[in-house]
């Protein structure tokens, strides 16, 4: 025989698009299949009341803690808002971590850029160790394990490509259609590290979207502007916009100067308008005079 492992380019070719896609397919399965583990991964323990802005967290991510940060210190008049739509410090720094973050960066600053900052602040690290603490948030780790065992498997293909491809060169035959298959390959496995390098955002846990629920169901209930529920304060800017974004600002006007423009898709986890969890009701709770709303919705050759 003179083919090289005994299998001839055409065979090759044949099988190595078949591993290209059995690891894609292999790929997707684990990373759903671990997904959904780390999602519905509940530890049972007791959670304490969360705070307003690791609500806000779980319902949109760390933009959305940050946007609640901003609408906290708008309401109390720690920040202003100007005509083009800039936040500048008008107040007392606040003592609140997050709240200081925000403050100390808001200097003619856009929400946009307040959001990038927040979310490498150390504020929002401790906020997101906090809530991964208590079991609010999916494994980390788990999704990362996921992507590098899609890694390796990629990296498999493409050295077992690599391998077959010089041993077709070094015999003279035509390897035309495997180069191309290898350099998808390489793209693949280029594509599969930085995956994995990216964590992106963090979804909340089963007993994450348990606590959020609970809150979203006080805040749409018939409860006085003020009372605690969950531990969280219902009435308030804050707990508005961490529930439902900039749309639940109590200040139409001031809520839409404060939104910033759309310019990704899913890219910090939440967007200025409200959103909704899947099966959580949105819903607006009744106020009083002068209270703000706590309620949200939330010709080549072969293979060698």
């Amino acid at each position: 025989m003179d083919d090289p492992w005994g299998i001839s380019g055409p065979d090759f070719v044949v099988l190595y698009i078949a591993l290209l896609g059995a690891v894609l397919l292999i790929r997707l399965i684990v990373s759903g299949v671990v997904g959904s583990r780390a999602l519905r991964a509940d530890s049972g323990r007791p959670v304490p009341p969360p705070t307003v802005y690791q609500l806000a967290f779980l319902a949109g991510g760390p933009d959305r803690a940050v946007d609640a940060a901003i609408a906290a210190l708008v309401d109390r008049g720690q920040l202003r808002v100007n005509s083009a739509k800039q936040v500048s410090q008008a107040g007392a720094r606040p003592s609140e971590p997050l709240e200081q973050a925000v403050y100390d960066m808001a200097q003619q600053s856009t929400t946009t850029t307040l959001r990038a900052y927040g979310r490498q602040s150390a504020a929002m690290r401790a906020l997101e160790e906090g809530l991964d603490q208590h079991g609010l948030l999916a494994s980390a780790a788990a999704k990362r394990q996921a992507r590098t065992i899609g890694l390796v498997l990629q990296l498999a293909v493409l050295a077992f490509g690599l391998v077959r491809l010089v041993n077709g060169i070094a015999l003279g035959r035509p390897v035309g259609i495997l180069v191309f298959l290898v350099l998808v390959a390489a793209v693949l496995a280029i594509v599969a590290a930085v995956r994995r390098s990216k964590t992106g955002p963090r979804q909340p846990s089963a007993a994450g979207n348990r606590v959020l629920g609970q809150a979203r169901s006080a805040a749409s209930g018939p409860v006085p502007a003020g009372m605690l529920a969950g531990g969280v304060l219902l009435g308030g800017a804050a707990a508005a916009v961490a529930l439902g974004g900039w749309a639940m600002y109590p200040d139409e006007e001031l809520g839409a100067a404060l939104t910033p423009p759309v310019t990704s898709f899913g890219g910090g986890g939440s967007s200025g308008g409200s959103s909704c969890s899947s099966g959580s009701s949105c819903s607006s709770s009744s106020c009083s005079s002068g209270s703000s709303c706590g309620s949200s919705c939330g010709g080549g050759g072969c293979g060698g």
